[in-house]
């Protein structure tokens, strides 16, 4: 645009320089014309000059508005070209952002669930390895009761080997303990003093199933309970008082009731008859002959 005009106004010049050269010819050709006729043309050619000003001015507007109204024109169609990609754009770029934030939401919902399942999990697994440390100390401890338990089972049966091989013929075994019924009666002293020449001493009862198995010898048999260091304090032959559970015949013991011939009645024999549960025991005469019943602890 700026070109334009100034190639307007260099044409304009040269117009102007020639109208001038041209009014100098005529005046250096016509100096002998009277002054009046040279101011006329020189108003003349004033004139002709403005004219040709105008003419060029005009022709610079039209052309300037022309070029003006063409470039606005295009320039509306581009801007409004441009216009319309942007839009376009921002609408793209609107609807990738709402999906983006859709997608962050849902990422931000699953990040707060995991966080959530992690928290739970750490939880549950804090849980098992404090149980795991308590199941490890409870295998531990197990473990050492097994090896203790294995050690006094491997004790009980070298032992129980031991006397098996060694213990004479006519013992039996009943729990923790072996038994010697004697074949032959003696007193009371005398049974006693068998037991000992055997490693033994006559039995003691100790619980209910001992008890049982006493009494199935099926035999008047002594046992090691009297008191003939102080009459009525029972006590056994390893010196411990008589406590419960006794096991005593009914309406026994009596030290011979009011019969003299039954003499003092100081030890304990196993009878044959009972009241259950195998109360079987009746104080007599430790002077009579009975068969005897040692006991041996392994």
């Amino acid at each position: 645009m700026a070109d334009y005009v100034n190639k307007q106004v260099i044409e304009l010049k040269e117009v102007n320089e020639e109208n001038q050269n041209r009014a100098t010819r005529s005046v250096k050709a016509e100096t002998h014309l009277s002054d009046r006729r040279l101011r006329l043309y020189r108003l003349a050619a004033g004139c002709l000059g403005v004219l040709c000003v105008l003419q060029v001015t005009l022709n610079i507007s039209l052309r300037l508005a022309f070029y003006n109204s063409g470039n606005v024109t295009e320039e509306r169609d581009q801007l409004q070209t441009s216009y319309n990609t942007l839009t376009e754009e921002r609408d793209q770029l609107q609807t990738s952002y709402n999906i983006l934030t859709e997608e962050r939401d849902q990422q931000q919902t699953s990040y707060n669930t995991l966080t959530k399942e992690r928290d739970q999990l750490k939880l549950i697994y804090n849980i098992l390895t404090k149980k795991g440390e308590q199941l490890q100390t409870t295998y531990n401890t197990l473990t050492i009761e097994r090896d203790q338990l294995q050690k006094e089972r491997d004790d009980l049966m070298r032992k129980f080997s031991i006397l098996k091989q060694t213990c004479p013929e006519g013992w039996q075994k009943f729990e923790s303990s072996w038994y010697f019924l004697s074949t032959v009666k003696k007193p009371w002293r005398e049974s006693r003093q068998d037991c000992l020449e055997r490693g033994a001493d006559l039995v003691i009862a100790n619980s209910d199933k001992e008890q049982e198995f006493l009494f199935s010898f099926n035999k008047r048999a002594w046992i090691g309970l009297t008191d003939s260091v102080t009459e009525g304090t029972w006590k056994w032959v390893d010196g411990t008082p008589l406590t419960t559970p006794s096991y005593w015949y009914l309406q026994q013991p009596d030290n011979g009731g009011d019969n003299p011939a039954n003499r003092k009645e100081d030890c304990v024999e196993l009878n044959t008859e009972t009241w259950r549960p195998v109360k079987a025991w009746n104080d007599l005469s430790c002077l009579l002959n009975r068969y005897w019943i040692c006991e041996k602890r392994v």
